[in-house]
């Protein structure tokens, strides 16, 4: 009887690197990131599905009722600093934020893609020459990531917590 042996392998599966971040455009060549724990779902709505709000701070563009729930809507570009998005837009893209048991959208010029990337690949952006962040980016800013092997600008790294916890009033 011949002895037979078995050699089991353990197969590694490549494991991926870092967190899911959603990107997000504001501007030409100017993208944010969200983790992708906080972003719910995205959308795309027609103006007309908001509604407007007297005497609220002029980034939220109005509520807004999706799959039973009413939620704000905010400029994202325009609280951050940037320009604020064309309001005679037929139709808004916006990332749904759950942060604890509120909902939150941002509208913004367009939805990018998913990108990972670990913690220590964020840097601060102070002292950085090439940033192109407002003053008002800072209180939602975790920081900078540079996509490597790419020429494209750095992505700031939002706060979605500092984002939905944010005092709006006027």
């Amino acid at each position: 009887m011949s002895n037979l042996t078995i050699e089991l392998r353990e197969e590694k599966s490549q494991a991926i690197a870092g967190l899911p971040y959603l990107s997000l455009q504001v501007e030409r060549n100017i993208n944010v990131a969200l983790q992708l724990k906080f972003v719910r779902e995205t959308l795309t709505l027609a103006s007309d599905r908001f509604t407007q709000m007297p005497n609220v701070h002029s980034c939220l563009i109005g509520l807004v009722e999706h799959r039973s729930n009413v939620f704000w809507v905010l400029d994202l570009p325009q609280l951050l600093g940037f320009e604020s998005l064309d309001s005679t837009s037929v139709d808004k893209h916006m990332a749904v934020l759950q942060v604890a048991d509120m909902f939150l959208g941002l509208a913004v010029s367009s939805i990018s893609r998913v990108i990972r990337f670990t913690e220590t690949d964020i840097v601060s952006p102070l002292g950085l020459p090439n940033t192109k962040a407002p003053l008002q980016t800072v209180p939602f800013l975790k920081g900078c990531f540079f996509p490597p092997d790419t020429n494209d600008n750095c992505i700031y790294v939002l706060d979605a917590e500092a984002i939905a916890l944010t005092n709006l009033s006027i």
